[in-house]
């Protein structure tokens, strides 16, 4: 059982991390919570969603621009399966960016089949569950998706 998963993991990595690779975009620091204060924060104050894939939490910021924290915890995995999930969700946050609200710090806390699935549907899932909080601008224009 398990090592079937670990293949279908490592299955998917090999595509998602291509995916990864094709798109030429530089790290953006700014898009990210980096403070355990803003992070407990929003734990305190936010508002919760909940999917099969992941957990959003969001509230409103005294800065203008829109910030995510990514959250994993060591039952999501080992270090390397941890890293991964992290990598996956700041990629989404990158190409999805624009799409956001202003003005709001997000924390997103994923799980494990995460990383079973195709990028196309995490973007399709994590802009649909945030247009239905209100948290994106115009869900119309999908992010050009590799």
């Amino acid at each position: 059982m398990a090592g079937r998963f670990w293949r279908a993991v490592a299955a998917k990595a090999d595509t998602v991390s291509q995916s990864l690779m094709n798109d030429s975009l530089t790290r953006s620091s700014e898009f990210f919570l980096k403070k355990k204060q803003d992070y407990d924060r929003v734990k305190r104050e936010g508002r919760r969603c909940q999917t099969s894939l992941f957990n959003v939490m969001f509230c409103s910021s005294a800065t203008y621009d829109t910030r995510v924290g990514i959250v994993v915890g060591r039952r999501f995995g080992n270090a390397v399966v941890r890293n991964r999930g992290k990598r996956i969700f700041r990629e989404l946050v990158r190409k999805t960016h624009g799409l956001l609200v202003k003005g709001y710090d997000i924390v997103v806390f994923p799980k494990r089949p995460v990383l079973t699935y195709n990028h196309r549907s995490l973007v399709e899932s994590w802009v649909q569950i945030l247009s239905r909080e209100g948290l994106v601008s115009s869900p119309e224009p999908m992010p050009c998706v590799k």
